[in-house]
């Protein structure tokens, strides 16, 4: 895999996240091309793929997750050859993000159920954990 390119999702996750933070919200420009380009540019991908895609638009639509945090997990993951998407990172990162959540509300003495809170920083966290598994293989 081109390392500038997971470079480049990388730099975009990040900066998705940080405008998730600031106003809570995830703008289409930044998931909508993606997750085109994703499923033109790396079809067919396997039936797990387009089983994940599905939990990530159920989850959505049982308000489990935010329309925009749907849509960037879903860009991100077509976006990536099927060899690299590594389906098992995600909920491994899903579950580890979700406990230093928990631990960061339990420190600050706020409630740990019922807050919506956003979840785009969690796919930098992903986009990381695919870049050090390019770099173990590559090197």
């Amino acid at each position: 895999m081109n390392l500038f390119f997971l470079l480049a999702l990388l730099s975009l996750t990040a900066f998705v996240s940080l405008y998730d933070l600031h106003h809570a919200r995830i703008p289409n420009w930044a998931t909508i091309p993606l997750l085109i380009l994703g499923l033109i540019a790396n079809s067919p991908h396997p039936l797990g793929i387009y089983i994940i895609l599905l939990s990530f638009w159920i989850a959505w639509k049982l308000g489990w997750m935010g329309a925009g945090d749907a849509k960037l997990w879903m860009g991100l993951i077509v976006s990536l050859p099927a060899a690299y998407q590594m389906l098992w990172a995600i909920p491994l990162v899903f579950f580890a993000t979700a406990a230093l959540q928990l631990l960061w509300r339990k420190v600050r003495g706020k409630t740990l159920a019922g807050v919506r809170s956003p979840g785009a920083w969690r796919t930098p966290v992903y986009m990381l954990v695919i870049l050090v598994q390019e770099l173990h293989y590559a090197y």
